[in-house]
Parts: C-alpha cells; structure tokens; sequence
C-alpha cells in the first residue's frame, strides 16, 4: 500500500488525525510476511558441488543445468579435500560450522570502471580488495591451518580488461578456465566454483569472512557471496540484488535475489548459471542477460555465455 502524509496544519481535528493512523496500520495484514524483509539462506544445509563439476577435456563437451563446466584441470592441484567436521548426516555441509580464516588486514586498493564512447567498457586496478581480508599465509595453529595450510601470500596484479558495454550472448556457451571468471566491484577477481583438486571450493577451502582468499598466484578472490561481501557492496533492501561486479564476458553479475525479491538458487538459473529480464545497467533499466550469485554451488558462473575475453 502507498505510503500517507498526515496534514500537520491546524485545520484537521485530533479525531481525523487518529481515524486516518488507524486506517494506515489497519492495511497491513499482520499474518502476512512483510515483502520488504528478504527471505534468509539456510546456510547450515548446503549441497556438495563435486558431483555437479564437468570437465571437457575429460569428457564432457558441454555444460549441464546446476553445473560449472570446467576447460580442464590443473595437474598440480592443491588445497583442502576434508570436509567432514562440516558435513551434515545428510550429505550436505554446514557454512555456519565451517572454520574462517581470522583477521583484518587493509590493502591500499585502486579500482575503476569506465566507458569509453566507443562501445566499451574498461576496467582497470590493482587486484587489491577495497576492504580487509583476513591473514595469508593462513596462521599456523588456527583453526582454519588445521584443514588448509595455504602459504600464500597476497599481491598486487595488474587489471585491465575492455568488455563490451552491452555484451552479446554467444552462439555457443564457453567453458570456464582456472583463475578470474570476472571481476568484483571491490577491486578483486571473482572465481569459480572449483578447486585446484575438482571439489567445490566454498564447501572445502578456507576461506575469510568475505568469502576470499589467495592462491599460488598471490591473488585474492571470492568463491562464496559471504554476507560481508554483499554488505559492503550495498546492503540489500528489497526487490532485485545490485549489480556485484563483471564476468569476463562483459555480462553483470549480481546477488542473490530476483525480479520480485524472491531468494534464488541454481534450479531458478540456466546452465550458464544466469538468465534475461530488465536490470538496472548503467544508470537504466534494460532487457540483458546476467548471472547472479547463490548460496548453492556453482555459487557464481556455470559457463560463459558471451564470448570472455
């Protein structure tokens, strides 16, 4: 219902005055769920992505629905492959009983995005996060050491990327690489679902309270779309999730929530881990492709449904 501005001028008697509040608070129906109030992720039941990782050249020559198809993977994989502390007896895992990787280290971060006039858009910085990651190499003895002994460390790696101003959808979808899937609005890279081993990364990687961290390339990046993340970008309000940042094919991505609010998974998706209805895109509304994050796995991007750069 349209909000009311009550008259403050004299001419109105205190019996209209409670007559009209009354009025107003008689039009919310106090059992029905305020639509303003979004609906909250079970983050203590999540599913293991593993199975639902593909592989080309292993196989699998193109994507799935609720899939991240992968080029390949690397021969030196590396990382955490127990998850049992967080599994649940029902084979799905737990992110609220996961170990973090603690602390609170600020970067000196150098982001921008600009179009240029002539079509595209060009994105350039440091790598850094616009906020505090928690400490790499990860501490021996905490918590998070126990399961993941990451020795890396975070550096600055050049940003420059020139993507379409409003991308096309390709002929066919692209598999996925390892390293950047796109870039965040904080600064850093935006991975995909999968481990250097083939598992689902968010479910068995530590990572920290923004769900990032660094590899062997020294460069931090998120798997998972922690509440501390979404926040620092913009707090979400209702309706549809602001736009988080880029993929390499120039398409958007954003959080979690859909046209009318409602709190998307993998299953609301296609197999790209995206769909088309009018998003908000470079200060208008405008029918375009775009991926979103979700909770579930592949959390981010399945496949490239552009052409990435």
């Amino acid at each position: 219902m349209k909000k009311m501005s009550l008259p403050s001028t004299g001419k109105y008697t205190l019996p209209f005055l409670l007559l009209a509040v009354v009025a107003i608070s008689g039009c919310k129906d106090p059992d029905t769920d305020d639509p303003n109030i979004p609906e909250p992720a079970d983050l203590s039941h999540l599913p293991f992505g593993g199975p639902n990782i593909l592989i080309r050249n292993q196989g699998n020559p193109q994507p799935d629905h609720l899939s991240l198809w992968l080029c390949g993977l690397p021969s030196d994989g590396a990382g955490n492959a127990d998850a049992s502390d967080w599994t649940n007896p029902d084979g799905t895992w737990d992110y609220t009983r996961k170990p973090q990787v603690n602390g609170n280290v600020s970067w000196s971060s150098e982001f921008n995005v600009a179009l240029d006039g002539n079509g595209n858009r060009v994105i350039t910085g440091n790598a850094l996060p616009d906020h505090p990651t928690g400490v790499f190499p990860i501490t021996p003895g905490s918590a998070a050491y126990q399961y993941d002994g990451n020795p890396n460390i975070i550096s600055e790696h050049e940003v420059y990327y020139v993507l379409p101003e409003i991308p096309q959808v390709a002929a066919e979808p692209s598999c996925v690489p390892f390293g950047p899937s796109g870039i965040s609005l904080t600064g850093s890279a935006i991975y995909h679902g999968s481990s250097t081993l083939g598992n689902d990364a968010a479910a068995h990687e530590m990572l920290d309270r923004f769900g990032g961290h660094t590899d062997g390339t020294e460069r931090y990046h998120y798997h998972f779309p922690a509440q501390d993340l979404q926040d620092h970008i913009h707090p979400y309000e209702a309706g549809h999730s602001v736009i988080m940042g880029y993929m390499l094919d120039g398409f958007g991505i954003y959080g979690p929530y859909g046209e009318n609010g409602e709190l998307l998974t993998s299953a609301d998706l296609d197999e790209c881990h995206g769909h088309t209805h009018p998003v908000y895109w470079d200060g208008e509304m405008i029918d375009l492709y775009h991926y979103h994050w979700t909770y579930d796995f592949p959390y981010n991007i399945g496949c490239f449904k552009g052409t990435p750069q």
